[in-house]
């Protein structure tokens, strides 16, 4: 059965193939919302290539569920958890933040967040990435979790992904939740734990920052 706590786009698991969203073991969290609204924070400089984040601070991402991001040491005791995010950039651009509204609940604030390939519709390789200690408390709305990269090109009509795993090294008892976007609730996203697999509900919020000439 689904657990509903924390959502993800793409989080490892031990299936094979691609699966649909009602048949995964994808674990969800929830949370009583509970009104705490800060303003989101907005590097000036750099341009947005990619968001489903909303367009003000009272809605800018759903702090009351997602997917979970899950180290192996887990305080809820379920099995390593990533999450993916997929985008398609428009343009032609370079990609050096990424943003991810995720919270966490227990254990070491760390998390890695990387940009990675396309691999026929699910997660590739990774092309760069990076890690913030600086996470926000799960179902508190609107900080977010930012990764500066190195600058890496993107191109045009190419589907790349987001994703955030634990870092079992300095980490591995990381416990926190991808909280959802308000913005494209129905977009078909994957998930994956030892393999990756698909799902279209509780999507991700998050956003790919940069240039765009």
């Amino acid at each position: 059965m689904l657990k509903r706590v924390v959502s993800s786009l793409l989080f490892s698991t031990l299936a094979c193939g691609m699966l649909a969203a009602q048949n995964t073991g994808a674990k969800v969290a929830h949370t009583v919302p509970q009104g705490v609204v800060t303003p989101a924070q907005e590097p000036p400089a750099l341009k947005t290539i990619f968001t489903d984040f909303g367009p003000t601070t009272t809605d800018y991402f759903n702090d009351t569920t997602g997917y979970y991001v899950l180290g192996p040491t887990n305080s809820v005791g379920d099995s390593e958890q990533w999450v993916g995010l997929p985008f398609t950039p428009k343009a032609n651009a370079t990609v050096t933040q990424l943003q991810a509204a995720i919270g966490i609940i227990s254990g070491t604030a760390v998390v890695d967040i990387g940009l990675y390939s396309d691999a026929s519709g699910t997660v590739g390789t990774l092309i760069a990435g990076g890690h913030s200690t600086k996470i926000p408390a799960f179902g508190a709305c609107c900080t977010v979790v930012s990764v500066n990269i190195p600058a890496t090109a993107v191109v045009a009509g190419t589907q790349y992904w987001i994703v955030a795993t634990s870092d079992d090294t300095h980490g591995p008892d990381f416990t926190g939740v991808w909280q959802a976007s308000n913005v494209y609730p129905n977009v078909a996203a994957n998930e994956a734990a030892g393999s990756w697999f698909t799902f279209s509900a509780n999507i991700p919020a998050g956003a790919a920052k940069g240039t765009i000439p």
